[in-house]
This record gives C-alpha cells, sequence and structure tokens, in this order.
C-alpha cells in the first residue's frame, strides 16, 4: 500500500505554490502597479506633451513616482489626496483627465493645498491611498465623514467664511437651503444660536453628525449623513416613524440645498489665522444681532405652527387645537398685553415655547405683537363689568357648556386649554367674560349671550367666570410654592 503521506506533500507544495504567487502579485501590486502610482505615471506623460516651456520642464524633470502628502498639524489632518490629483494647481491640466485635472475655478489659489490640504473642504479619508477607502462612504469602511459630493462642498464654506461676502455662484445651494430653514418657519421647531423652539433638537452642530447618530433603520445603504438628510427633507415620516415634523414638501433641488445647510452648521474649532477678515466680523455681529421685523419674526418662528394664522387648526400630531392668531375673532378681544404675555412666557404643557427663552428680544416680541394685530377688526366693547359668582354652580354649567372642547377641568381638550397658568396670568375677568358673551368669530366658540338667543344670564356667566379663575394656579399655592423654594425645597 503506498504511503498516503505523499499525496499531502504535493498538496501542500501546490498550496504553497499557490500561496507564494498570491504573494508576489500582492507585492507587485502594492509597489508597482497601486492606483496611485498608475495615475503618477499617466500623469508623467501628460507632463511630456506639455512641457512646452521652462516651468514646465522643470516641473517634469524633478517630477517623482511616490507617495505624496500634505501635513496640517493647525487643522490636525494629513491628506495624501495629492498622490492622485496630481494637476490639482497645474492650470495646462484644464482639458486633462480626472483625476489628473485642475481644480475648477480659483478655490487652490486662494486656498493653497499646502496650507489647507483637501479633507477639511472635501471631508473623507485623507490617509487613504485608493479612491474606495478615500471615499469612504460604504459601510465596509469606518470612516466619521465620507467624501462629499461636488455639489455638497460648498457646505464647508461657512467654516472660515461669511456667507454673504462669497460669490453668490459658488455657494447657490447653500444660500437657497438657508432661506428654505427660514421660508419653511423650522425654527418654529429647531433652534439655531440660541433662537428657535423647542420642540426638536438644536441645529447647531448639525453637520458634525456622524452616521452612528441617525436613525439609519429605513434608509438603504450606503448610510451616509447627506443622504439621511436627503432622505427625511424628502419624507421625514418614512425615515423617522411617529415624527413630529411634518413634510417640508420640498422638489428635490430643495431637499438638496436644504441637506447643503444643515451640513454647513458645524462648530469647528478652526484656528483664527484661517478665518477670514469677514468671518471674524460676523462672529462680532452675531453676539449683538439686529432685531428682526415682526413679519420676519413670525415667517422664521411662527408659521410652521400657525400657518399664516388666519384659521385654526387641529394638529393630529400634535394632539392639539393650533389657534388662530390673526384671526378675527381673537384679535377683536385680545389686548397687546394679553398676546405679548402669551408670546413672551409661552404655554406651559403645549407645544407654543416662552419664546422670551427661545432667543428672540423684547423688541422682536413686541414687533411680532404689533404684526399680528396689524389687519386686527375693531374691537368689542366691554359689557358691564361682570362679577365672580359660585365656582361649584360655575362648574356644573362648564361640564355643561364648555367641557366637551375646552377638556375637563380646562385641559387636554381640542380647544384652547383655560387652566394653563400663562392664559390665567394674561387674561382679565373682562377678556373672559367678553369671549364668552360673544364668542369667536370664525371658530367653534359659540357667543353664549347672543341678544337673538341668550345661552346664559349675568348671574350664571359670574358663576362661570369663577369656575375657570379656579383652574389656575391659587395665589395660597403660589404663595406656598414661593416659600418652599426659598427654602431649599421643591417649588
Amino acid at each position: 500500500m503506498n504511503n498516503p503521506s505523499r499525496l499531502y506533500r504535493w498538496m501542500l507544495l501546490a498550496a504553497s505554490l499557490v500561496t507564494i504567487g498570491y504573494l508576489v502579485a500582492a507585492a507587485v501590486r502594492e509597489n508597482y502597479l497601486a492606483d496611485w502610482q498608475t495615475l503618477q505615471r499617466a500623469y508623467r506623460q501628460q507632463l511630456q506633451a506639455k512641457a512646452t516651456d521652462e516651468r514646465g520642464r522643470e516641473l517634469l524633470k524633478n517630477f517623482r513616482i511616490e507617495l505624496k502628502q500634505v501635513s496640517v498639524p493647525a487643522l490636525n489632518t494629513v491628506d495624501r489626496c495629492v498622490s492622485c490629483h496630481n494637476g490639482i494647481d497645474d492650470p495646462r491640466m484644464t482639458d486633462a483627465p480626472n483625476p489628473l485635472r485642475v481644480h475648477p475655478g480659483d478655490i487652490v489659489k486662494n486656498h493653497p493645498v499646502d496650507r489647507f490640504g483637501c479633507t477639511v473642504c472635501h471631508h473623507g479619508q485623507g490617509p487613504a491611498t485608493n479612491f474606495h477607502d478615500a471615499k469612504a462612504d460604504t459601510n465596509d469602511v469606518f470612516w466619521d465623514y465620507p467624501l462629499l459630493r461636488a455639489d455638497l462642498t460648498q457646505s464647508s464654506c461657512l467654516s472660515c467664511h461669511d456667507l454673504e461676502r462669497l460669490p453668490r455662484e459658488q455657494v447657490a445651494l447653500l444660500r437657497e437651503g438657508m432661506e428654505l430653514y427660514r421660508e419653511k418657519s423650522c425654527g418654529s421647531c429647531h433652534r439655531i444660536g440660541g433662537r428657535g423652539g423647542s420642540l426638536s433638537l438644536a441645529l447647531d452642530n448639525e453637520g458634525a453628525k456622524t452616521r452612528h447618530e441617525l436613525v439609519m433603520t429605513n434608509l438603504q445603504p450606503p448610510h451616509t449623513t447627506p443622504r439621511w438628510h436627503l432622505a427625511h427633507f424628502s419624507d421625514p415620516g418614512g425615515v423617522i416613524a411617529n415624527t413630529l415634523m411634518r413634510n417640508p414638501t420640498v422638489t428635490k433641488r430643495q431637499a438638496l440645498a436644504l441637506t447643503v445647510y444643515m451640513l454647513s452648521l458645524w462648530q469647528r474649532d478652526v484656528p483664527a489665522s484661517y478665518l477670514s477678515p469677514d468671518k471674524i466680523e460676523e462672529k462680532a455681529r452675531a453676539l449683538h444681532p439686529a432685531p428682526l421685523s415682526g413679519e420676519q419674526v413670525y415667517r422664521q418662528y411662527c408659521f410652521g405652527c400657525h400657518g399664516d394664522g388666519t384659521y385654526g387648526s387641529w394638529n393630529k400630531a400634535f394632539k392639539r387645537f393650533i389657534p388662530a392668531v390673526r384671526g378675527p375673532g381673537l384679535l377683536a378681544m385680545a389686548t397687546p398685553e394679553y398676546l405679548q404675555t402669551n408670546i413672551a412666557k409661552g404655554r406651559p404643557g403645549t407645544q407654543m415655547p416662552a419664546w422670551d427663552a427661545g432667543g428672540l428680544q423684547p423688541a422682536e416680541v413686541t414687533a411680532v405683537v404689533d404684526y399680528v394685530r396689524a389687519a386686527a377688526p375693531p374691537p368689542i366693547p366691554a359689557g358691564a363689568p361682570v362679577a365672580r359668582g359660585d365656582a361649584k354652580r360655575g362648574g356644573v354649567l362648564f361640564a355643561q357648556n364648555c367641557q366637551g372642547c375646552h377638556g375637563m377641568g380646562g385641559r387636554a381638550g381640542m380647544a384652547p386649554e383655560l387652566a394653563n397658568p400663562t392664559f390665567q396670568q394674561a387674561a382679565t375677568d373682562g377678556f373672559i367674560v367678553t369671549t364668552i358673551q360673544h364668542g369667536r368669530t370664525a371658530t367653534a366658540m359659540p357667543a353664549f349671550q347672543n341678544p337673538a338667543a341668550p345661552a346664559l344670564t349675568d348671574a350664571e356667566l359670574g358663576d362661570l367666570l369663577a369656575y375657570i379663575r379656579s383652574l389656575g394656579p391659587q395665589p395660597a399655592m403660589q404663595q406656598a410654592r414661593l416659600e418652599r423654594g426659598q427654602a431649599g425645597g421643591t417649588p
């Protein structure tokens, strides 16, 4: 019987030869046929064809096929992009194929590669030596900030520049995205620079988020932050289930513009020596912003929930009634002080934030009150004062006539919450009585003392007023809370 070990030795020899063959091929590929080496040979051929002047001949003479990199310690970057993009600053490479072509525009002229590198604007994995790893946009490359598409790179400009001083054609999408953010009233829910609503996340550093911080469950690969934003603006509910964000109903270009703006919101710690003078001026202006007009405030911070404010609506996401803040029914009765208090202090327990804590200046709150009241109808004259009656009898009347809309105890109804502390603070007895007497035009609130068919007597109106007032914080309760707070207890 033949020795079976002889077969095994032949098999081992064959496997070893195959392994050595692969190792030799890998060594050749790594040291002689790498992508960057092949591209550098192609660039050298381009140089030979275009070296018709003294500078070209000098470049050709000194050109070496070697791994090239740019180190910028101030920006914490090491970029080897120039190992493939050899003609990035050579104007003779205008018609050369990519990646040998000169960088478009005058960007490199004003941003020398040896001082700025590449990834500060383009992102991507700078130390990589092949395009797949440098791009880093697939799930098999673990890099926080993949390479940006050409139309997304303008999002990097705000790190060092003031948008208003940049050429409009270079940052067209960024400008459009910023305007759309204001036009779509995204500030109603989101906050930037301390200004905006509190219903959702602040966006000051949105551009710095990595894919690990976003819900990618419903997004097809590759999972990148730009693709997430594009999908989210196109269909918020399709990306995040049960989101409160309304569909902004934008076109593909508008979704792209908003994505560029989101990526630009990055609080980078860029050394002052890299900032343009206009960026330093912008930072100084941001410390003392000029007040917006009332219309600007309303459009940027109110329109998202209230719309144009003419009609009230039921928001099924909030499960709450949104009042018609510019409707004739409210404006015929509400004083400027009432509106000012509601805007400044908000409505605790609802989606209406306190805008004095939302970054609005007192002058801006006054301006938006004036804007809301600009088309106010003549005020309804107040009738004879009504004294508060019996709150217990008023509770029965409330259950019979008001509870269906305003909710039990004036809370969580379809109509505004009467137990809300801001309402109780801002609304005078006369305001409450007049509203009950005359109702609210163009709303479901009826007139309970309609001259043709009065539903409540003055005595019943007094009882109802007493009950409504009993729903708010009582003076004794307020004093007790204050004393507990002064004593170090829970207020």
